[in-house]
């Protein structure tokens, strides 16, 4: 390493990134000061000299983002639907579809994370799988055959869309952000949320004036119009356009504004020999499985019991409206109280509210999905703050890309067992009760989690800076 002596405070590289380390009351500090040496000096974009700071920007595209990523699904689910009508398919063919298109998600993030953590691989990855996203939708309109929706909804849009597409909320939001995190990444995901709230009240109309093919090619459309577009502004973090995380102005500011003692991050390797890391991965598992499979079984759940395809899919946007406000709850629990906590509490919440879908009487049963949807939308908002909080923010691409083939075999699994346990059983209370269950499991790996040791034992430096030569 190479130190330079500046006062009470050094910078030094370590091969990748230019850092300071201040003394500032009793200790040495580490923070990032500029992004990554790659060839090219950090330079102050127009971005930086706005009126507001540039990442609630950043908060803004990932917002839409999560909304065509998520509503492609909450779409479907409601497509699938007239589509086994026209097509004489089953809902576990067609909910393989979706859980192609989750498990292609996790194989393209795997291989693609780590990309993100580049200054130029973020924007280009995110314009890439926008365009495959809204053309794979579009293509939709076409496929006559089962293999045919497979492959272009489910795998070639899996990975090459929805796969970079989602990682962009666990990779980039915390780069941009430490004190803010937890409400940054709760506004970042109420895209999720907001799209439950709307498309359930949209594409009903849409399937009765265009039939469901049309509405697929207008979701693409949109799809395209809100991914392709936004993507020419984002950045990685803020260090490559001279600015500092959560818009601070100095070292200093950071600092004492933070009440941390810096951002230090772990590699992938490194993250991967700590127990934190898989009893993590154990928790994201099990809590996995109810946001995909819950939602996107709600309305099939509610024809099941006789109600209309309006009621059901309204009482979808009701599921939706308080997933997307009850983000504001949690964003401000989890800058309240650790990430872990903020998780464990929405765990067990949901696990008490996710029956009641099966164990409420008559038209009541009406609002179990609102009731679970405050706490499953804390659980999509809040639950990648966990790796920046144990593992740091400089490598979270290649750490989050890693671990999502893991753990999206829950997520992606989740809609087509249980609608395969709904035409196995005859209903679904078989299928609601085991989400049920995944919480609670989920809730007993956050309870384990501590802190990883490799965190605690930050990297030696020299006691005294020495001169760069």
């Amino acid at each position: 390493m190479i130190y330079t002596c500046r006062s009470s405070s050094h910078t030094y590289t370590n091969g990748r990134h230019l850092h300071t380390e201040q003394y500032y009351y009793g200790q040495y500090v580490y923070i990032p000061v500029t992004s990554p040496i790659d060839g090219h000096e950090p330079t102050i974009g127009w971005e930086a000299r706005l009126p507001i700071f540039y990442g609630w920007v950043i908060v803004a595209i990932v917002f839409m983002r999560s909304y065509t990523t998520a509503g492609a699904m909450w779409a479907t689910a409601i497509l699938s639907v007239p589509m086994k009508e026209d097509l004489g398919w089953t809902g576990t063919e067609i909910f393989a579809g979706i859980a192609l298109r989750t498990l292609g998600a996790a194989v393209g993030g795997f291989f693609l994370g780590k990309y993100l953590d580049s200054r130029k691989g973020a924007p280009i990855l995110a314009l890439s799988s926008g365009m495959v996203s809204g053309i794979g939708l579009m293509l939709v309109a076409l496929v006559d055959t089962q293999w045919q929706f497979w492959l272009i909804y489910g795998v070639l849009s899996g990975l090459f869309g929805a796969g970079p597409g989602a990682l962009l909320m666990a990779a980039v939001v915390p780069k941009w952000f430490v004190r803010k995190r937890g409400r940054t990444m709760a506004l970042a995901s109420m895209g999720t949320g907001f799209a439950a709230m709307t498309l359930p009240l949209v594409v009903p109309s849409l399937i009765e004036w265009f039939e469901w093919r049309q509405t697929f090619v207008i979701l693409g459309v949109m799809t395209l119009i809100m991914t392709v577009l936004p993507s020419l502004l984002l950045k990685t973090r803020p260090e490559d356009i001279g600015l500092r995380t959560d818009g601070d102005k100095d070292t200093e500011e950071a600092v004492a504004r933070s009440g941390r003692g810096g951002d230090r991050s772990l590699t992938a390797k490194e993250a991967f020999r700590t127990t934190t890391l898989w009893l993590l991965v154990g928790a994201a598992f099990f809590g996995s499985f109810s946001p995909t499979a819950y939602p996107t079984n709600l309305v099939p759940t509610f024809v099941d019991k006789d109600f209309s395809l309006q009621v059901a899919s309204t009482a979808f946007a009701a599921y939706g409206f308080t997933s997307f406000t009850g983000r504001f709850f949690w964003g401000w629990l989890a800058d309240r109280v650790h990430i872990r906590y903020a998780l464990m509490t929405i765990a067990l919440y949901t696990g008490l509210t996710v029956p009641l879908l099966h164990v409420l009487p008559g038209d009541s049963r009406l609002i179990a999905g609102a009731i679970a949807g405050f706490g499953i939308g804390g659980w999509v908002g809040l639950n990648q703050v966990a790796w920046a909080a144990y593992f740091g923010r400089a490598n979270l691409g290649a750490i989050t890309g890693k671990v999502r083939p893991l753990i999206t075999i829950s997520g992606g699994s989740g809609p087509l067992l249980v609608a395969g346990m709904a035409d196995f059983f005859g209903g679904y209370g078989i299928g609601i009760m085991v989400m049920a269950l995944s919480w609670w499991v989920c809730a007993g790996f956050l309870f384990l989690v501590r802190p990883a040791k490799a965190m605690e034992q930050p990297a030696e430096t020299p006691s005294e800076p020495v001169a760069a030569r």
